[in-house]
């Protein structure tokens, strides 16, 4: 169960919810984890039980993970189900040192491991490559994956481009799913179902499992399972619209006026929706595996995820009052125009805790289809592994900009009861071939070497209108460029990217003695990066300078190639099975790409920011790593230079989403895990994560603005700390299991698990003094609990509670200062729930 934050109250302070939590709170808190690592340290040591050895592949090989030289993790599939983890933001608060902003169970926001991220905490990445990679079995793919029927999460941390290649800047993650086995056949069902201490609606999730031998050497695996998450976000200002019919080639009509006497120039009439942010998900994994000897393995997969959700999990809470332009801003203002831009003089009420303003019902529906083949044959000296796989991730959404645009109300001529109605769509193709030879370990030398090929198609497209305005715009004398064909169309744009990595690889380790260690690794690889896109702006009209006679197209084809090269250096030396010590040097980059901004016309921007370039991560990093009787612990010190850094941005004419490069940055930390036994049947889990993340140079990237004078839209100076990265963080995992009283064969586990994360920013801090500053995302606790109860007959129950003080937790979003007070947003995490799962498994 996870407990979100301790910063929930409706009041505010510097424009943003207020935090309740006190510092005599946060100081109990580290003590109670100190104390604790002390108890545990001693407790452990004098206990006679040992742990089971945890076994990953994050080498390529099948490895203990305390005979593995650098920083790694393993999530167990119990722990998974003991914390109830379903969602990657569920998964977060497993993993000292990882960060996420939480968009909601589909949420598509990136991992930030070890401070290295210079991107806002607004919305996901719409350029760059994320900093953490992520693979799905071998295939490097990054959805809003639905954590079920998994073996392990492992949670490689710094940089990992030798073995996993580009993206892997700061770290990777894998999720790997459960084989098939061909030893019997076992089966699961579980039903699961949740109440919210916000909202009328409740969660309920079932899902399924078969395991079913073919033969002795072959085995069909199939799960899967469906959840629905109720919504506790309501929405207050959704905007009444007349049928589609009403305005020019629109999906929606114009905004419906709250006056009947005044139909033109009334004020807005408001549908409100409550617990608006629903979620659905449907999700299902089919695998076949034969494995007729030890020398050869097949594994044939497909998996298929489809999300659909409502809303947006994100409040408003300080938003009140007016937010019309004064009449006397507006100069078409006059006794016949009694009302101003953009709302009518409607004055809103306060938002409460969980309040929202858009003007539309958000909403998202993704379909991803990921295919892989798995080869694996023994040569004797070596094994050769293939791994090929297809995937297909693609999906349609609303999108809500009315906040931004009613900003510049000159530029729609203070169209009245304005709003912004935009349909998006995406979709991305990626095959994956993977060679790899790993050799048996051997005396002196083992190896891993390999071929990489990756090739990604995307597509994307936008339809933005503005209803109303060409009607509105012909009373006023500017009714846009193309208001006879196009209507209230205001933006059309569309794009199509395609990308090609090809690369060797190969990793070399030099066994000095029995104890001694020494490994070199390279990364040679090539990379082809192609965009076309096009966007037009029929309503631009005389604003274009073209009298209305053309849409206002504008057209971008650019590309780039690279030709380059990592390196990896470690050695470790295992001084007993209490001991291994190692230092590791590792280099991680990142692919760079095209930015689809026009550079000619009133839009255009400036044309060195076409290109961002590759970003590289140099890590050093010394640590240990052993077992102490009945105590498991790793500790790593780190240090990070990251160069050439990439960062999303905004351009300033077009407002195109768009990535540059800033110049260098650094983060530094240490990192603690420690996993044991008090006795056999009390077992935890204690991670903390420190991690000074900072510009070390000071950069200015400009653009051009529509007067075509240039201006900075991204600045920093050494010293100011990178965005959405806490310098400290903190898990706590307990279990305790007993026989249950009075219940003859039935087990009963106890289970609570917390985590804590440190203040940060926003986004960047800015040297421009007109530059609206980041805002601080507060630090939060989270806390939870389970009661799981299960019998040798394979039927289970479980009673959990998440976030059990129902407090407030923000992770990201966007202030006023930035978007205007219509347009501020915070995203929160999910409040109380309460919820019982059961099931049986044969």
């Amino acid at each position: 169960m996870k407990c979100q934050g301790n910063r929930g109250t409706e009041s505010t302070r510097n424009g943003r919810p207020a935090s309740r939590r006190s510092p005599r709170l946060q100081t109990a808190i580290r003590t109670a984890l100190l104390a604790t690592t002390g108890t545990t340290l001693v407790a452990g040591l004098a206990s006679a039980d040992s742990l089971e050895e945890v076994v990953v592949t994050a080498t390529r090989r099948d490895t203990a993970i305390l005979d593995i030289p650098y920083s790694i993790s393993s999530i167990s599939s119990t722990s998974l189900d003991d914390s109830h983890i379903q969602s990657l933001s569920d998964l977060t608060k497993l993993i000292a040192g990882v960060s996420f902003v939480d968009q909601g169970p589909t949420s598509r926001s990136n991992f930030v491991l070890r401070g290295i991220n210079a991107n806002g905490s607004d919305h996901p990445s719409t350029n760059t490559v994320a900093p953490v990679s992520t693979y799905i079995g071998e295939t490097p793919l990054f959805i809003s994956l639905h954590i079920d029927d998994l073996d392990r999460v492992e949670v490689l941390r710094g940089p990992q481009g030798t073995l996993y290649g580009s993206g892997s800047l700061a770290g990777t993650i894998r999720f790997i799913p459960k084989k098939p086995d061909p030893s019997g056949y076992h089966a699961g069902v579980e039903g699961d179902g949740a109440v919210l201490s916000e909202g009328n609606g409740a969660n309920g999730a079932f899902r399924g499992m078969i395991n079913v031998p073919v033969s002795d050497v072959a085995a069909f695996r199939l799960s899967g399972g469906y959840q629905h998450y109720a919504g506790f976000i309501n929405e207050n200002y959704i905007v009444k619209l007349g049928p589609p019919s009403t305005a020019i080639n629109s999906p929606v009509g114009i905004p419906v006026s709250a006056d009947p006497n005044n139909q033109l120039l009334g004020p807005m009439a408001f549908s409100p929706v409550k617990d608006a942010n629903t979620a659905n998900l449907w999700q299902a994994r089919a695998s076949f595996l034969y494995k007729p000897n030890s020398s050869f393995s097949m594994l044939l997969s497909y998996y298929h995820q489809d999300d659909r959700s409502n809303g947006q999990q994100a409040a408003s809470p300080n938003f009140f009052g007016t937010v019309d332009t004064p009449p006397s801003q507006n100069p078409f203002y006059s006794a016949a125009y009694p009302v101003s831009f953009p709302t009518g003089g409607v004055v809103f009420p306060h938002n409460g805790k969980y309040d929202a303003n858009n003007s539309f019902l958000l909403t998202e529906h993704r379909r991803a289809d990921l295919g892989s083949a798995d080869l694996t044959v023994s040569l004797g000296f070596a094994t050769l592994t293939s791994s090929t796989s297809y995937y297909r991730d693609r999906g349609t959404s609303v999108s809500d900009n009315t906040g931004l645009l009613t900003l510049y109300p000159s530029f729609y001529g203070f169209l009245p009861r304005m709003v912004d109605y935009q349909l998006n769509g995406d979709e991305l193709k990626g095959f994956v071939e993977e060679l790899r030879l790993v050799s048996d370990v051997g005396k002196n030398f083992d190896y891993v070497v390999g071929a990489f090929y990756q090739h990604l198609q995307g597509t994307s497209s936008q339809l933005q209108w503005i209803p109303g305005q060409t009607s509105y715009g012909t009373l006023v004398g500017n009714p846009g460029g193309n208001a006879a064909t196009l209507g209230d169309v205001n933006d059309i744009g569309s794009g199509s990217t395609d990308f090609k990595d090809r690369a060797l690889f190969g990793e070399l380790t030099y066994h000095l003695t029995a104890q001694w260690q020494a490994t070199a690794g390279v990364r040679f690889f090539k990379q082809d990066y192609f965009l076309d896109s096009e966007n037009a702006f029929p309503f631009c009209g005389s604003f274009c300078g073209d009298n209305g006679n053309t849409l206002g197209n504008t057209s971008v084809m650019k590309g780039y190639s690279v030709n380059d090269h990592i390196f990896k250096l470690n050695s470790s030396y295992k001084f007993s099975e209490a001991l291994n010590a190692y230092v590791n040097y590792a280099e991680g980059f990142r692919r760079g790409g095209s930015s689809g901004i026009p550079v000619t016309g009133p839009f255009a921007g400036n044309p060195a920011l076409l290109i961002y370039t590759p970003d590289k991560a140099k890590n050093f990093e010394v640590g240990a790593k052993g077992s102490l009787g009945a105590v498991n612990y790793t500790a790593a010190l780190f240090y990070i230079n990251w160069t050439n850094f990439q960062v999303d941005a905004t351009a300033i004419a077009s407002g195109a989403a768009i990535a540059v490069n800033g110049s260098k940055a650094r983060s530094k930390g240490i990192e603690l895990q420690l996993d044991g036994a008090i006795t056999h049947e009390f077992t935890y889990q204690i991670g903390y994560s420190y991690a000074d993340a900072t510009v070390a140079q000071d950069f200015a990237v400009n653009d051009l603005n529509t007067s075509q004078q240039y201006v900075a839209i991204v600045t920093g100076k050494v010293g100011d700390p990178l965005p959405n990265a806490p310098k400290h963080s903190a898990t706590l995992g307990l279990n305790y299991t007993q026989p249950a009283p009075m219940l003859d064969g039935w087990d009963l586990r106890w289970h609570v698990d917390g985590s804590y994360r440190s203040s940060t920013f926003s986004q960047l801090q800015s040297t421009d003094p007109s530059a609206p500053p980041p805002f601080k995302i507060d630090a939060f606790s989270l806390w939870g609990a389970a009661v799981n109860l299960s019998n040798r007959r394979g039927l289970y129950t479980s009673l959990y509670a998440e976030n059990i003080f129902n407090s407030l937790a923000v992770t990201g979003g966007q202030d006023r200062g930035a978007v205007g007070v219509r347009a501020e947003h915070f995203f929160v995490g999910r409040p109380r729930t309460v919820g019982l799962r059961v099931g049986y498994k044969f």
